[in-house]
């Protein structure tokens, strides 16, 4: 990251002006080791401390700076309960929390029923008196108005495994990216399922994956699916993924060229669609793999177990295009380690980064790819005693406490970590047993979603969103 690129992160984060001239200044100073950068005692003396990131990083083009500044917002959200249900659609309330945090309140007609959101986008279902979709609103929510989006319908139908397959996918585009809903077939009287999921960087196909049995009986099968025609192609086809049939999980690169299939029969295969080719990674690689996930550079990070017991994990990262795998960590600790000792090490797929929580204390910001590890030191939150969630880039992990004041999730504290920028932010949040809060996810990739309702009135529901 560049100083400018850093300025530019420090305007979007908002803190007070005279944080930003000292934070400049460090920064502005020549540091003493060429891969090393801190802040100046000057910090020390804010209620927020700043944390120093230890390692060498200039190599990792993922983890750009080496340091994380941690900032304990002082004032504390009130968090809204949820008024009278609108009678028109979805309406939503603009905030500025604690100086710093966008927050968007919207509350939702009715229960809720029939709203959901993904891909930065919130979707509502109509429905038919016996419960089929008839079509599908969709909104953004843009500073403080929610701007309806025009949608789209297509129906399709394809064949796997003795079973006819035939639904209907909804639709549509916001800034070059699909958001998309199916309907499926699962239900308490049948044991199928389809599915469809947005392919990043795509607005003319999705992954269509169709699914078969449950629990240990579950297997699924990927297609690809024309948004516009509805005509279904076979992903697989010619490439001896049979050999790790069932399949229970498929996993894509980006430009769908390669595949990671996951069966609980076989272990893990890497599918060369190019090469019309799968093989198992424990062949390939001659390691034992337990478990494998594509890096943001197409290579595969693989996690091994040396302990037969399972208390600690190696982390591998393997490039199918030649060279055996290089081992980047070894020993992890499994994460959690027990009751007693809060510590060990948090993996997240689908990116390159983990968590490890050392037994002394220690946060460590882990690049899985490149082996760097970057300390986290400083007067930080209990980091034990929440739980984190990566975003869908890889770049963040949001940071949630439980047991507030709130009925059901009971948020506490919300922050997040960007791991770019170099901003930790946490924000209080105070509630009433009024409210009562059933879920938390990202929104889109700069924001996160709380689903929350009046804890005595199912017909009064909220989605607040912030963006830290």
């Amino acid at each position: 990251m560049t100083l400018e690129e850093y300025r530019g992160a420090l305007d979007r984060t908002l803190p007070p002006p005279d944080l930003k001239g000292r934070i400049r200044r460090a920064l502005e100073t020549p540091p003493a080791r060429p891969r090393r950068r801190a802040l100046r005692a000057a910090l020390a003396a804010l209620a927020a401390a700043a944390c120093l990131l230890t390692a060498a990083l200039a190599a990792s083009p993922e983890l750009r700076t080496a340091v994380l500044t941690f900032f304990r917002l002082e004032q504390a959200e009130q968090v809204p309960l949820p008024g009278e249900s609108p009678p028109d659609g979805p309406e939503l309330t603009h905030a500025l929390v604690a100086g710093q945090v966008e927050a968007q309140y919207i509350r939702l007609p009715g229960a809720g029923t029939g709203y959901s959101y993904g891909n930065g986008v919130l979707f509502q279902v109509e429905r038919e008196e016996d419960g089929a979709p008839k079509a599908v609103r969709w909104w953004v929510a843009e500073g403080d108005a929610l701007v309806p989006l025009e949608g789209r319908a297509t129906g399709f139908s394809a064949a796997w495994a003795g079973l006819e397959y035939t639904d209907t996918v909804y639709w549509c585009v916001y800034k070059g990216e699909v958001s998309c809903y199916c309907a499926g077939s699962a239900g308490m009287a049948v044991d199928y399922n389809c599915t469809v999921s947005p392919l990043p960087g795509r607005t003319d196909a999705a992954i269509l994956t169709l699914s078969q049995g449950s629990q240990m009986g579950y297997q699924e099968y990927p297609m690809l699916l024309d948004l516009e025609t509805g005509a279904v192609t076979d992903l697989l086809a010619g490439t001896g993924w049979e050999g790790a049939a069932p399949l229970r999980e498929v996993q894509w690169r980006p430009d769908l060229s390669a595949a990671i299939l996951s069966s609980d029969n076989a272990g893990w295969f890497y599918c060369d669609r190019a090469g019309k080719t799968t093989a198992s990674l424990d062949a390939l690689t001659g390691l034992e793999v337990f478990s494998a996930w594509f890096a943001p550079d197409g290579a595969l990070l693989l996690l091994t177990r040396p302990d037969p017991e399972g208390s600690c994990y190696d982390v591998w990262t393997w490039d199918p295009a030649g060279g055996p795998p290089v081992r980047t960590f070894q020993g992890l600790p499994r994460w959690p380690a027990g009751e007693d000792a809060p510590c060990g090490f948090q993996f997240f797929f689908g990116g390159s980064r983990g968590l490890c929580l050392t037994e002394d204390g220690r946060a460590l910001v882990l690049d899985l790819a490149s082996g760097e590890t970057a300390a986290m030191t400083g007067p930080l939150p209990d980091l034990s005693a929440a739980s984190f969630l990566p975003s869908p880039a890889g770049d963040k992990l949001l940071y949630a406490v439980y047991g507030g004041g709130a009925d059901g999730l009971g948020i506490s504290a919300l922050g997040v970590a960007d791991l770019e920028t170099g901003v930790f932010t946490l924000l209080d949040r105070k509630s009433s047993p009024a409210l009562h809060e059933s879920s938390l996810g990202w929104f889109d990739r700069d924001r996160v979603a709380v689903r929350g309702r009046a804890a005595d009135d199912m017909g009064r529901s909220w989605l607040y969103l912030y963006r830290f």
